[in-house]
């Protein structure tokens, strides 16, 4: 089991913290995570928020890259396509090689209308230029001159240098939420990345299994809200307006994606039951038990929320890796 922390650089409307200082904050939490033993950090795209979303993840994964040392960099979800698939290549491949070949990048079709609207992509072809672009990814990455002939994309005689230093190219992960989207990822051969419990992963490797893929070759990186704290009611009272921030947006969102057949609100309860928060002991109980009855290669943190004061997301952090990690990593 690897561990990550997820990380949006969400600042929300009256926080009073200018965007220079959440990035600093931000960089230098990513800078705890690799001292304290994480595997992995994984960063989330949106565009055109009240929040500021981080808009741009290949950018802030080169910085990333030039300051760490060992952690591997991620994209948890990158929306494909809103990004033309060569610059997507050529981006992707310079990280790869600044971080030595720690780049594992997450794709998804993405589903606000704002964002296609603001790009000029039909919604309606995103699944189309997404399957598209992971093919010209692969063709690009192996450094040889090519053509390709889709119906979003032609190019003509084109290259790409440098290749990634991974071979014969960075792990590949479909992240989505829905049955549809557990199939593609085993159709297409991908790892997946979600956000989902031990059914839906268990739909994944079934599906792998069903197209004679061994679900042992890929990933499962699935997020979880986790914060330590004294204990249950202390943590639950340092993030709950950061979590029903958050999932106030984000059923906005899904409702009016169609992602989400009802619309997805704050359920305080639902969340605080769902969310492993408390003492050390508790945190690494929930856990273990988490880990116990999901197949999940990695399991992402959810620690620094939209509008939690970075402070406190440092101390949750740390004190995560003192006492809890050890625990959990020897089961």
């Amino acid at each position: 089991m690897r561990f990550g922390i997820l990380l949006d650089f969400r600042n929300p409307p009256g926080s009073g913290i200018s965007f220079r200082e959440l990035y600093a904050d931000m960089l230098h939490l990513v800078d705890l995570a690799e001292e304290a033993g994480l595997d992995s950090v994984w960063l989330s795209e949106h565009h055109f928020t009240d929040d500021g979303y981080l808009p741009s993840l290949l950018p802030v994964l080169g910085a990333i890259a030039a300051r760490t040392r060992r952690i591997s960099l991620g994209t948890f979800v990158l929306l494909a396509p809103l990004h033309h698939p060569l610059r997507l290549a050529e981006d992707a491949a310079v990280v790869d090689v600044l971080s030595q070949g720690r780049l594992r990048l997450g794709l998804g079709t993405a589903y606000r209308d704002e964002e296609f609207a603001g790009f000029g992509v039909p919604r309606k072809e995103r699944l189309g230029r997404t399957r598209e672009t992971i093919e010209i990814l692969k063709r690009a990455w192996t450094g040889e001159r090519f053509d390709y002939e889709g119906k979003h994309f032609r190019l003509c005689d084109v290259r790409v240098l440098p290749r990634p230093v991974q071979t014969p190219h960075p792990e590949l992960l479909w992240g989505g939420m829905t049955p549809t989207a557990i199939e593609r990822a085993a159709e297409l051969g991908l790892s997946f990345a979600c956000n989902l419990g031990k059914h839906e992963i268990a739909l994944y490797r079934d599906a792998l299994r069903r197209r004679g893929k061994d679900p042992a070759d890929y990933s499962v990186v699935s997020s979880r809200i986790v914060y330590v704290a004294d204990d249950a009611e202390r943590a639950w009272r340092d993030i709950e307006a950061a979590v029903l921030y958050q999932a106030e947006i984000y059923g906005q969102w899904l409702s009016a994606g169609g992602t989400a057949g009802d619309r997805l609100g704050p359920d305080a309860e639902r969340l605080r039951r769902t969310s492993i928060l408390g003492s050390p002991e508790e945190v690494a109980r929930r856990l273990c038990e988490t880990i116990a009855t999901n197949a999940m290669t990695d399991l992402v943190l959810v620690m620094q929320l939209p509008g939690l004061e970075p402070a406190k997301a440092r101390r949750s952090l740390e004190r995560f890796a003192s006492d809890v990690l050890p625990h959990v990593r020897q089961g």
